[in-house]
């Protein structure tokens, strides 16, 4: 195998991207494939959060995601009004555009440098739910305007990936508390963060052990909820779960392998693919990001997690953010994991009812209207025929006279 380090230029991931293929069809288009092949010639918008603790490799991991340097090159746009004086922590956003099988991913990436480097992060951690619900309220005060601005940017953030250094001991308490906390505004995907540093045992360990503690501690992650029947999808979304956290390898360096270009780690006993998915989870990852799972986020993002603050915000109700997480869980009902999955669920399936019976409403009405317009023509009719019955004695009449 040869092996040699290379500079410049964008290389192809190995890694299928599944939105393009998805909306790309061939033959006869329905109205919805047509607007969703409009939607992919104008590009995809997505908003990630990255959170953990400097050097755990998040800066690396999007330059491997988007398949480019985004760190330290970028437009970076601080965002002053949600800054802590006091720890020095910060919000940072980063806006890039790249393409991907001829679909352009329009990536919004927000991050905040410092968190976790003080003894208390609270402040951090508050700091960046207020940036979430900041960006509801853009929306909702958007929503509310008589003339809505055609330029209005929706940054609210689809994913948080949170990357868990992995100590062997499961969730650090800083971890338990923000995840928590996150995890009541967002999609919260957790992710183990250098996983070419473990070996495959302490790899599995450090897995088993962090979503003991997210169960333990109820935290209501982002974990892959599915509707229906369709066997394809229920099998793709368990396997998802049982990859959950997931872990990844990142890389800035492209080398030549075999003919191809791809980002790698070397190391005396070999190389470590960046793509590859028997060395990391990072392709799946991807995947679920940028193809077979971003819808899902974005109506998650919208229908549940928008859709709850605004409620609250417009009722001016009971703040469910001073409950407890287990609190915020059996008030609804239900447990982890099956929390998010239910309520999802069954928003989705109410809505599936009631797209039903308006369609139901609209098919009525078109009964109706033809009924009217049969209605109307027989009435004709029976008119012309009452008006030649009248004429036929006058014309009688006059013939007798003739």
């Amino acid at each position: 195998m040869s092996l040699t380090p290379t500079s410049g230029g964008t290389s192809k991931s190995n890694e299928t991207f599944e939105a393009s293929k998805f909306l790309h069809g061939f033959g006869t288009l329905s109205p919805e494939q047509m607007r969703r092949k409009k939607i992919v010639k104008r590009g995809f918008n997505l908003s990630i959060l990255l959170c953990g603790a400097s050097g755990s490799g998040k800066s690396t991991f999007i330059n491997s995601l988007c398949n480019k340097t985004i760190f330290p090159a970028g437009t970076t746009q601080v965002a002053p009004e949600l800054q802590d004086q006091d720890s020095g922590f910060r919000i940072q956003e980063t806006k890039t555009e790249f393409e991907e099988d001829g679909t352009v991913i329009k990536l919004n990436v927000v991050e905040g440098p410092g968190f976790g480097e003080n003894v208390d992060n609270t402040a951090c951690c508050q700091t960046l739910c207020d940036y979430l619900e900041a960006q509801f309220d853009d929306i909702l005060r958007e929503e509310t305007r008589v003339k809505r601005n055609p330029k209005f940017l929706d940054n609210r953030v689809h994913a948080v990936l949170y990357f868990i250094t992995p100590t062997s001991h499961g969730l650090q308490e800083c971890d338990i508390q923000t995840m928590q906390a996150l995890a009541t505004r967002a999609n919260v995907i957790p992710v183990i963060s250098k996983a070419d540093t473990l070996t495959a045992d302490e790899l599995h360990l450090n897995k088993r052990l962090i979503m003991e503690d997210i169960r333990e501690y109820k935290i209501p992650i982002y974990f892959f909820p599915y509707t229906g029947d369709d066997d394809e999808t229920i099998e793709e979304n368990m396997m998802l779960r049982e990859m959950t956290p997931f872990a990844v390898v990142s890389s800035n360096t492209e080398y030549k392998i075999d003919g191809r270009t791809a980002r790698a780690r070397q190391y005396p006993w070999g190389i470590v693919e960046v793509d590859d998915s028997s060395h990391s989870d990072f392709a799946q990852l991807r995947n679920v990001l940028f193809g077979s799972h971003m819808h899902d986020l974005k109506e998650i993002t919208h229908d549940y997690f928008y859709e709850k603050y605004r409620t609250k915000k417009l009722s001016n109700g009971h703040d469910e953010n001073t409950m407890s997480a287990e609190e915020r869980l059996s008030s609804s009902g239900n447990s982890f994991p099956s929390a998010l999955n239910h309520q999802y669920v069954e928003r989705k399936r109410l809505k599936e009812i009631e797209a039903t019976v308006q369609r139901e409403i609209e098919a009525k009405k078109r009964d109706l209207m033809r009924q009217e317009a049969q209605l109307k023509e027989l009435t004709e009719r029976l008119r012309n025929e009452d008006r030649v019955r009248n004429e036929m004695p006058s014309r009688e009449r006059v013939a007798s006279k003739g």
